[in-house]
């Protein structure tokens, strides 16, 4: 399984640390009694900022582009109106202090993390369980051909892997090509979709011959039923 951008997980840490450094700092000056009383409005909400940004952006939480900036911004101001008060620190160390952590946040400009922050969809190291159900699915093209029915070898909330083709109709898939998919999870819960074809093979391990398809957009009920049919058959194997 790929993981999270290595970027991540050094900018969460080091925003959490930002976040910590005030009671810190007051704490090394002053004493831990003063803490309380040391730290301003200013910096509790810088504090709480670094936190919930730290997460936002661990998670790629839809949230962390108006927080990132937002946190920039307010560490910026907080470190312009320490040096400009001069109380224990002198405006070249907050200017410093300042520039330290606009470089760290450029870590976040690393190739592979800039691409996932640019899309979070493409999180790959969050891929939802896929659970072996085998239902009928028929793909209908949206351009060319006939319906094909066939049966799935598992699902999972962002896609399913269909089984039982011939060497012939495999080689008629291709990557990116979207269907309308209708899902027959029982008599009476049937849904219609569509999905797009990620991959294509032949039989490998466990797999069989099929081809891979990612749902483009499903509704609740669609993860619902999945969800619901993942732990049936989780508890049947217990």
């Amino acid at each position: 399984m790929r993981k999270r951008p290595i970027a991540l997980f050094i900018f969460s840490i080091c925003m959490m640390g930002v976040a910590l450094s005030f009671p810190i700092q007051v704490t090394y000056l002053q004493d831990f009694e003063s803490m309380f009383k040391m730290l301003t409005v200013l910096n509790i909400i810088v504090m709480v900022l670094c936190a919930v940004t730290s997460a936002a952006v661990f998670k790629l939480h839809k949230s962390f582009r108006v927080l990132l900036p937002i946190t920039v911004v307010a560490v910026i101001f907080n470190n312009w109106w320490v040096g400009y008060v001069g109380f224990n620190f002198e405006p070249l160390q907050t200017s410093v202090a300042s520039l330290m952590f606009i470089g760290l946040c450029s870590v976040l400009l690393e190739k592979s993390t800039y691409r996932v922050l640019a899309n979070p969809k493409l999180k790959w190291w969050d891929v939802p369980k896929r659970s072996k159900i085998t239902v009928p699915v028929t793909l209908t093209p949206l351009v060319r051909g006939l319906p094909l029915s066939k049966k799935s070898f598992d699902i999972s909330e962002t896609g399913f892997f269909m089984q039982g083709l011939e060497p012939k109709e495999l080689e008629q898939f291709n990557v990116g090509e979207k269907f309308v998919v209708c899902i027959n999870f029982s008599k009476i819960l049937k849904v219609r979709c569509e999905a797009k074809v990620v991959r294509k093979s032949t039989k490998k391990g466990i797999y069989p011959t099929g081809v891979g398809l990612q749902f483009e957009e499903i509704d609740e009920r669609v993860r619902t039923a999945i969800r619901t049919l993942s732990q049936a058959e989780s508890s049947a194997l217990q």
